[in-house]
């Protein structure tokens, strides 16, 4: 069944969603501050995506598989035997594309209407909310080993989502604060000060752009693999490449409002302070990536990263009202993902089963 391929168009809407959306946290900061073109900006962002996604994407996959096996979007291995044995695998392939298909279809298009909206959101966040929506409606919790696990890798998830924005802002506020008091004066009273900003700031965005694809690429499609042959993708470095060409795309195509959202909205920044706010959240995402093995949101790590270089300056730097509504976008993403996938579980429920 070649056609069934076609299921993976939402995965690759999500990642198109989510490069529309991250890319702002690469080079949001540069752009605004008129440091980097836009053109210049966004042909760096594709290229260390795509190199992020080839050589580590891959390593997020088994906690999102494993989130979604037990809020049933996924076939168990047992589901998986069972179906080799009764002949019924093509079946179960069919079923299990569809479902990836679903709930990327959900947390993408929440995704695009957070973007359009000028809101740079989570599109890790948006996934989980829609894995959770389903698995509301499939999940037996009354089970309490399904609840307990369930529970704990929701929490688990959830907890990134508070200590990642937070980790970008303390690594930021130092940075800046060292910064300010020991180097930026001699750094602008240098001739060649214009050609060093710059030079920071493109390594600096690349390094960025190197961690999305990193953190980001496995979140469009992972969904869409199963080493066992149970779905559409069994081997899992194609699986990130594909979520990483798909981000390029939307990078390539729609990401300039929230990068200007990003960049000079949330917070009086100066030029120094935009380059280290772009190193901070690449940092953030990398060691957060490690310490838990999950995929972050980087949307969350350049906005905490923004704060923590204006606190410096006083909180009066800080824009709250923007800030107000990007936590407002924050908590809906999630949240609108969420109800559409159960709402989409209820009226398909007669098909894929109690």
């Amino acid at each position: 069944m070649p056609w069934i391929y076609l299921l993976l168009s939402a995965g690759l809407f999500m990642g198109w969603s989510l490069g529309t959306n991250d890319a702002a946290n690469a080079f949001g900061t540069a752009v605004a501050t008129r440091v980097v073109k836009y053109r210049t900006a966004i042909i760096i962002i594709a290229v260390m995506i795509l190199l992020g996604a080839v050589l580590f994407g891959h390593e997020s996959i088994a906690k999102l598989t494993s989130i979604a096996t037990n809020n049933g979007v996924l076939a168990t291995e047992e589901t998986v035997e069972a179906a080799k044995a009764a002949g019924e695998l093509e079946a179960l392939r069919l079923k299990s594309a569809l479902k990836a298909f679903i709930i990327f279809a959900c947390a993408g298009l929440t995704v695009f209407i957070m973007s359009y909206l000028k809101f740079p959101v989570s599109a890790n966040q948006s996934v989980i909310g829609a894995i959770i929506g389903w698995g509301i409606c499939y999940a037996d919790y009354s089970d309490a080993e399904i609840l307990q696990t369930n529970l704990g890798e929701i929490a688990e998830f959830a907890s990134t989502w508070l200590i990642n924005p937070l980790v970008a802002a303390v690594i930021s506020f130092v940075l800046v604060f060292l910064i300010k008091k020991f180097i930026e004066r001699h750094l602008t009273s240098m001739r060649s000060y214009d050609i060093i900003v710059k030079v920071g700031y493109i390594a600096a965005g690349a390094f960025s752009a190197f961690s999305i694809g990193q953190n980001s690429s496995a979140s469009v499609t992972a969904f869409y693999y199963d080493a066992g042959g149970a779905n559409l993708l069994s081997n899992a470095r194609l699986t990130a490449i594909i979520g990483g060409v798909a981000i390029v795309i939307g990078v390539l195509t729609f990401s300039k409002r929230v990068m200007m959202t990003v960049g000079s909205s949330i917070a009086e920044i100066s030029q120094v302070d935009g380059f280290v706010v772009i190193l901070a959240s690449a940092l953030t995402v990398l060691l957060m990536n490690k310490w838990w093995g999950l995929p972050v949101s980087t949307s969350q790590s350049v906005v905490g990263a923004v704060i923590g270089a204006g606190l410096v300056s006083g909180v009066k730097k800080v824009n709250f009202g923007v800030l107000r509504n990007i936590a407002i976008a924050w908590v809906s993403s999630p949240t609108v993902a969420g109800l559409l996938a159960f709402l989409v579980a209820i009226a398909t429920k007669g098909y894929f089963g109690a």
